[in-house]
């Protein structure tokens, strides 16, 4: 499911015999459940809604989905090989790699 930019899997707990939700896409712990899709639809916009207020009125800023930037230490022979190939392709090092690994994940 997806709300307001929110993403979460589902699973049911066969100890619970209830529908259990987690929102994925951000770094905050946001658990919801409910018995029916219409319920766990229900308890997944409360969980972000509430998330949202308490964060506003704690003056928090809430912990977006993802950004799209993230740190990877590779080996300095590895950074220089896929330095030299970038620039072979006519492309920055973070575009020839972003495009390397959408080639690996979106394209199965």
């Amino acid at each position: 499911m997806k709300y307001k930019g929110y993403e979460s899997v589902i699973k049911y707990s066969d100890e619970d015999q209830t529908f259990v939700g987690e929102v994925i896409n951000t770094q905050d712990i946001l658990i919801f459940e409910g018995n029916n899709v219409a319920e766990i639809e229900a308890s997944f916009h409360a969980v972000v809604d509430d998330y949202l207020k308490d964060c506003c009125a704690e003056k928090k800023t809430p912990n977006k989905p993802f950004s799209g930037h993230f740190v990877m230490r590779i080996k300095p022979e590895l950074h220089r090989e896929l330095f030299i190939k970038a620039k072979h392709a006519g492309l920055s090092l973070n575009a020839f790699v972003s495009n390397k690994l959408s080639d690996v994940t979106l394209c199965k």
